[in-house]
């Protein structure tokens, strides 16, 4: 093995301001397009297994990046992802303090109503949920916030994982609970495409629309004037999903009910974010580590900058795809997937029935350049390994279960024995998780 590692029915928003009405409870809401986005041929797995292959199909033609759109799950499957039950354990059994826990209400951070700071012998500083301040909060109308919600429930881990592996971006869910009808947020805008899941109870959205075309972290400081009133009021139930993309302003109230859903946020990499990277990595050109001429005047500057820029011009932009992506993608963060007590230890026996699968992260399987191999990349790492073992690997990049049988069974009589070498290594790695039979 060589690796190679990588530093319904449709309904339009009107235009003009209106009064509040609700919509009906499914279909996508399209706004006005900035262009159309050639679909990809499949829908990737993780979003074809929230919502459907053929609504799918439909958002990723009709509505991501650019509009927003609505459609009805089952509240079954919401809840699935994090409901009461599992917020009541995870309050009970974590610590979870300001920032990732705290509390809103309107506009204003309640937090400090919630908790009793402590010190412990050593000088740490811990933070107490104080069950009677907590609720008297949410009576009063606070909003409870729980930030990466989904490193406490696995379904809502896997499918942030798919979505991060799909769209090769950072994915995180957050948790909004309320009782009341005081807004938790004013008016806002976020920097990130985002998924509404409704998952219990019921909560007004005010959407207004988007004020500038894909708006990033930066523009929070530039003047954007607030939108005075919503194009289009909707109430979320339990099953709905809403999306959002980036730039969307919209404030969201509770109906004077129990109510909770998650935001599943997107922060996908622009064309600005390549052109940081592609600075950092020209560094290693001595052209471009040499001083500016700026003390020549603006014509010998002129010169300068213009072979810089035609040396970026002779770059393969093939080339800068793949290395910019295994960049990507060997940045992105990771839960962990253990398969303790196997460590990767080669002196360690495995059991033939020893099911094997793929930890998170984006993954691909293609043809090596020399005949005989394929190459499996794993979050922006190469493995070349043998081409007898395509099929189980292409298994494991579909996140299905290989066992270590199957393994051995596709391999050379003679190579079986070095089978357990490689499933050892990829433990070790991190890269296989393993479970006994």
């Amino acid at each position: 093995m060589r690796v190679t590692e990588a530093t319904g029915p449709t309904e339009t928003i009107p235009t003009e301001p209106m009064a509040p009405t609700p919509t009906a409870r499914t279909g996508p809401i399209p706004t006005e397009r900035t262009g159309p986005t050639p679909p990809p041929a499949e829908p990737p797995r993780a979003l074809a297994e929230l919502i459907g292959q053929a609504a799918a199909a439909d958002f990723l033609a009709t509505s991501f990046g650019r509009d927003v759109w609505r459609i009805r799950l089952e509240p079954a499957a919401a809840r699935a992802y994090f409901g009461w039950e599992r917020l009541n354990a995870a309050l009970a059994e974590h610590r979870l303090g300001p920032p990732r826990l705290r509390l809103e209400r309107a506009g204003q951070d309640v937090t400090r109503s919630a908790g009793k700071p402590r010190r412990t012998r050593r000088g740490e500083s811990l933070y107490d949920l104080d069950v009677a301040g907590l609720n008297g909060a949410l009576r009063d109308g606070a909003t409870l916030i729980l930030d990466a919600a989904h490193e406490l429930s696995p379904p809502l881990q896997r499918l942030c994982a798919g979505l991060a592996a799909d769209y090769t971006c950072a994915v995180q869910a957050n948790l909004y609970a309320c009782w009341g009808t005081t807004q938790g947020f004013d008016i806002h805008w976020d920097d990130h495409d985002v998924f509404v899941l409704q998952v219990e109870g019921r909560k007004t959205w005010r959407l207004y629309g988007p004020r500038r075309a894909s708006p990033t972290r930066l523009d929070f400081h530039a003047e954007h004037p607030k939108p005075s009133a919503p194009i289009k009021e909707i109430v979320l139930e339990a099953g709905d999903l809403l999306y959002l993309p980036r730039g969307y302003w919209h404030a969201a109230v509770g109906c004077g009910e129990p109510t909770l859903h998650l935001t599943i946020g997107l922060t996908r990499k622009t064309g600005a974010d390549f052109l940081h990277w592609l600075a950092d990595r020209s560094v290693s050109d001595a052209a471009f580590r040499a001083d500016l001429p700026f003390e020549q005047g603006d014509p010998a500057m002129a010169d300068r900058l213009a072979d810089l820029l035609r040396s970026i011009g002779d770059s393969d932009p093939a080339e800068l795809a793949r290395a910019y992506r295994r960049h990507v993608e060997a940045a992105q963060a990771q839960r962990p997937k253990l398969s303790f007590p196997l460590i990767g230890q080669p002196h360690e026996p495995l059991d033939p029935g020893t099911r094997l699968t793929l930890a998170d992260g984006p993954a691909t399987l293609r043809p090596a350049e020399g005949a005989g191999y394929v190459v499996l990349r794993w979050r922006g790492v190469d493995f070349t390994l043998a081409e007898e073992l395509a099929p189980a690997l292409r298994r494991l990049a579909d996140r299905q279960t290989v066992t270590l049988a199957e393994f051995r069974d596709l391999m050379a009589e003679r190579e079986r024995p070095l089978a357990d070498d490689l499933v050892h290594e990829l433990i070790g790695r991190g890269v296989l998780a393993a479970r006994r039979p």
